[in-house]
Formats: C-alpha cells, sequence, structure tokens
C-alpha cells in the first residue's frame, strides 16, 4: 500500500460510520452452487477438504498459479469428502472466488498475478460504504500488517474480505464471467 492509501485508509477507519444490511440474505445454496460450477467453468480447480491442504485452521486459499481453489469445510470429518456446508464456507467460497475475479483482472487466470478490483481511492469508498463495522476493518487491517503482508496483499485481503461480507454469490459469478473470458 502507498502512503496515501495507507492514511487516507487508517483515516477514513476512524471517522466513517457505516450503515446496517447484509447482502447475506441474498445468498442461498443455489447461487453459491452456481458460482461454485462458474469457477470450474472457466477453468478454476475446486478442491473441497483436499489433505494436502487442509492442515490445521484453514478455510480456504487460492493458488493464482495453478487456478486452484481449496475449501476446508468446518464440519469436515474425512479428507476428500464434502460435509453440509455452513455459513463460514460459504464465505470462503466467495472470499476466494473473489481472489480469482483479482486474478483475471490484473491479467489472465493462473499467471499468479492479481491486482484489486477497485482502484486505490475507490476501494476506500468500497470499505466505507460496506456493511463491515469500522472496527472489523481496523483488526483486520492490523492482523494482514502483523502477519508480515505487502502492501498490495493486504488491499487485496481487504477488499476479498469485504466481498465476501457484502456481496452475492451470484454477482461473484457475474464477475467471473466478466473478467475471465
Amino acid at each position: 500500500m502507498n502512503k496515501f492509501f495507507s492514511s487516507a485508509l487508517v483515516s477514513a477507519l476512524a471517522t466513517v460510520s457505516l450503515t446496517t444490511s447484509s447482502a447475506h440474505a441474498q445468498n442461498t445454496f443455489d447461487d453459491h452452487e452456481q458460482l461454485f460450477n462458474t469457477l470450474q467453468y472457466v477453468g478454476v480447480t475446486v478442491a473441497i477438504n483436499p489433505e494436502l491442504y487442509c492442515v490445521g485452521d484453514k478455510d480456504g486459499v487460492y493458488y493464482p498459479y495453478s487456478s486452484l481453489l481449496v475449501i476446508c469445510q468446518d464440519n469436515m470429518v474425512t479428507y476428500g469428502k464434502q460435509e453440509p456446508w455452513t455459513d463460514n464456507d460459504f464465505d470462503t467460497l466467495r472470499h476466494e472466488a473473489h481472489h480469482v475475479v483479482q486474478d483475471c483482472a490484473a491479467n489472465s487466470l493462473g499467471d499468479g498475478i492479481l491486482s484489486t478490483l477497485f482502484p486505490e481511492d475507490e476501494l476506500i469508498e468500497f470499505f466505507k460504504s460496506s456493511n463491515v463495522t469500522i472496527e472489523q476493518l481496523k483488526d483486520l487491517y492490523a492482523t494482514l500488517q502483523e502477519q508480515g503482508m505487502s502492501d498490495l496483499k493486504i488491499q487485496q485481503e481487504m477488499e476479498a474480505y469485504v466481498v465476501a461480507y457484502d456481496v452475492s454469490a451470484s454477482s461473484i459469478s457475474n464477475k467471473i464471467r466478466e473478467f475471465c473470458f
């Protein structure tokens, strides 16, 4: 993150008042199934509970060099076996799917290059208008900084976090189709 973004974000988080309505109510199982299928249609391999990747407390991850999206379900009992999906599992799918959008928006799927969907000034406005609380944004920002992430990676993670919270699975499917074809 450049100094403008860092200072603008910290300033925005300190002063913004956010509204409280949620896009989660718009998300159905069918919407998430469509998102899952869209990911596969554009060439992303989606793995549910693979032993190699679901060790520890991971929720999921997107590997942009191999177009591999992994979901480690909350109720996993056996590696490789899909369990009933929880709200957190769906949230993880939306979050990681947005990283696919970031991958395609930067250049092309699977090239390992990600960007944010929004330019910095619009990204700050996106955060301000989101339903994520100021405290959640501050905590996320601090956590990502503590993890030693690069400025760009922090922007990408925060964007994906807010998208997963506020944007419907069907809208993310539409963005994947828009950017990954």
